[in-house]
C-alpha cells in the first residue's frame, strides 16, 4: 500500500533492520532527526492507553466489581500481547543475512499479507469506524465536565458537547507523530494530577470504604463497562506507526511492557479506590463526584485538558488512514500540503463529525459499547493472533499457536456477547423517551 508520511519513507530506506544492541546507534539517514526516542516513544504508548480509563475505570468497577478488575488486568495483558503481535507481522526474516527486515508499513499491510485485495480494506474500515467512535468519547467527557462544572447554567449536555468540542479543532493542523509526542506527555502528565486529586480526596473518605461493595455486579450495565475497557486499551491501530517512528526499534517490546504496567497499575488504583469512596454513586466522570464549587471546576479544566490531549492519537492516525487512502481530492504531494484547503477542509469534517457523534446520541457509551464489541474487539483481539497464525503459523511453537488461539477464541466469544448486550441496552435505551442528562 502507498504510503506517504516521512516516517515511513524514512522506515523503508533503513529497511528497519534492528541494530545489533541496544547501544548500537544507527547509521544517520536523511531527516533522522525525524525519528523519535524511546523517551517519547513510551509517552506515546502511555497515551493510548492512559487518557480515557483515568476518568472513567471507576464507573467500569461500579458495574462489575471485582470480575471489572480481573477483566482489566486481562485486557491489558491481552491487548499489550497483540499490540507486539501486529509488530511482529510488520517484519519476514531475511534469508541472506538472517536478520529480520520490515517489509510492511501499517496495520493494513498486514491485513493485505493475510488477504491480498481485501484484507487492508477491511483493516482500515474497520479502523476508522473504531477510531472515530472513541475519538467522539472525548468530546462528550468534555461536555459533561462543563455541564457539572457549570450546574446554575441552564444548557442541556449536547450544546455542552458542541461548545467545548471547539477546543478540539486545533487538531487539523497536526503534521507529524513527534508533535502527537508532546500531546502525549501532556496527557500523561494531566492524568497524573487528576490521578493525585482524586486518590487525595479519596483518602479522606476512607471511613466511608467497604470492600464488600465490590463483590457487585450489574449484568445489564456491565457490557457497557466491557467496552470502555476495551476501548482504553486499543493501542493496535497505533503500534506501526509508533514503532515505526522510533529510532532504536528493539526497544519497543521493552517499553510496550513498562507503559503497560505502570498504566495498568495505575488504573486499578484509581478504579479502585474511587469507587469504594464514592460507592454507590460513583460517577461515568470520576472527577464529577467532587464536591461543587471552584475545585470541582479546576480539576474538570484538566480533566478537560486530558480529554483534548489524548484525542489528537486517534484522530492524527484517521488522518493518516484517511489521507493514504489515495482519494482524488488530496493533492500528491501531501507531506509539503498539509496547509492546503482540501486538506484542511476534508480534516475538519472528520472533527466535526466526532464532536456531532458525541452531541447527537444519547446514552453513547451504549452505542460506544455496540461498536467496540464488534470492531474495537476484532482489531484488538481477533485480526492480529488471525493474521499471525496464518502468515507465521510454520515458524511458530506448539505454545505460540495455542496461545493465539485462545486469544482468538476469547475474542470471538466476548464480542458476540458483548454486541447482544450492549445492543440489547441500547435499543432498551432508544425505545424510552430520551431526557437530556449528563451522567
Amino acid at each position: 500500500m502507498k504510503e506517504n508520511s516521512k516516517e515511513t519513507e524514512i522506515t523503508l530506506e533503513k529497511s528497519a533492520d534492528f541494530p545489533d544492541s541496544p547501544d548500537t546507534k544507527p547509521d544517520t539517514q536523511p531527516g533522522e532527526d525525524k525519528l523519535v526516542s524511546s523517551f517519547a516513544t513510551f509517552w506515546n504508548i502511555c497515551n493510548t492507553i492512559q487518557g480515557l480509563p483515568i476518568l472513567v475505570i471507576p464507573y467500569a468497577v461500579r458495574n462489575g466489581g471485582y470480575l471489572a478488575i480481573l477483566t482489566l488486568l486481562l485486557v491489558a495483558a491481552t491487548s499489550n500481547y497483540t499490540g507486539k503481535t501486529i509488530v511482529r507481522c510488520l517484519y519476514e526474516i531475511d534469508l541472506k543475512s538472517g536478520k529480520r527486515k520490515r517489509v510492511r508499513n501499517s496495520y493494513a499491510d498486514v491485513g493485505d499479507a493475510f488477504l491480498p485485495n481485501l484484507g487492508g480494506h477491511l483493516v482500515l474500515a474497520t479502523q476508522f469506524i473504531e477510531l472515530l467512535f472513541v475519538a467522539s468519547f472525548y468530546p462528550l467527557l468534555v461536555g459533561r465536565l462543563l455541564a457539572k462544572s457549570f450546574l446554575h447554567v441552564a444548557v442541556p449536555c449536547w450544546l455542552w458537547t458542541l461548545i467545548g468540542g471547539i477546543i478540539f479543532v486545533p487538531n487539523i493542523f497536526l503534521k507529524n507523530l513527534s508533535q502527537v509526542a508532546w500531546t502525549s506527555i501532556l496527557t500523561v502528565l494531566s492524568a497524573k494530577i487528576v490521578f493525585i486529586t482524586v486518590f487525595a480526596y479519596s483518602l479522606f473518605r476512607f471511613h466511608k470504604w467497604e470492600l464488600n461493595s465490590l463483590t457487585h455486579f450489574d449484568a445489564s450495565t456491565f457490557p457497557s463497562a466491557l467496552g470502555i475497557l476495551v476501548a482504553s486499551y486499543l493501542s493496535q491501530p497505533f503500534v506501526s506507526l509508533i514503532e515505526g517512528s522510533m529510532r532504536y526499534k528493539d526497544k519497543f517490546n521493552l517499553l510496550m511492557n513498562v507503559a503497560y504496567g505502570v498504566m495498568t497499575l495505575l488504573n486499578v488504583i484509581i478504579g479502585v479506590v474511587a469507587y469504594i469512596s464514592f460507592h454507590p454513586n460513583t460517577a461515568e466522570v470520576i472527577t464529577n463526584n467532587l464536591p461543587e464549587g471552584s475545585f470541582r471546576r479546576a480539576v474538570n479544566v484538566m480533566a478537560a485538558v486530558l480529554s483534548f490531549t489524548s484525542y489528537t492519537l486517534p484522530m492524527f492516525t484517521l488522518f493518516n488512514i484517511v489521507e493514504k487512502s489515495n482519494l482524488p481530492c488530496l493533492p500528491e504531494d501531501l507531506d509539503k500540503s498539509i496547509l492546503k484547503p482540501s486538506v484542511i477542509f476534508l480534516r475538519l469534517s472528520m472533527v466535526s463529525t466526532s464532536v456531532i457523534f458525541a452531541a447527537t446520541f444519547p446514552a453513547y457509551t451504549y452505542l460506544l459499547a455496540f461498536v467496540g464489541s464488534i470492531a474495537g474487539i476484532s482489531l484488538e483481539f481477533i485480526f492480529p493472533p488471525l493474521f499471525h497464525l496464518k502468515m507465521y503459523c510454520h515458524d511458530m511453537t506448539w505454545g505460540n499457536i495455542i496461545l493465539d488461539a485462545v486469544v482468538l477464541v476469547v475474542g470471538i466469544s466476548v464480542s458476540v456477547t458483548g454486541a447482544f448486550f450492549s445492543g440489547r441496552s441500547m435499543i432498551s435505551t432508544y425505545s424510552q423517551p430520551i431526557i437530556d442528562h449528563c451522567l
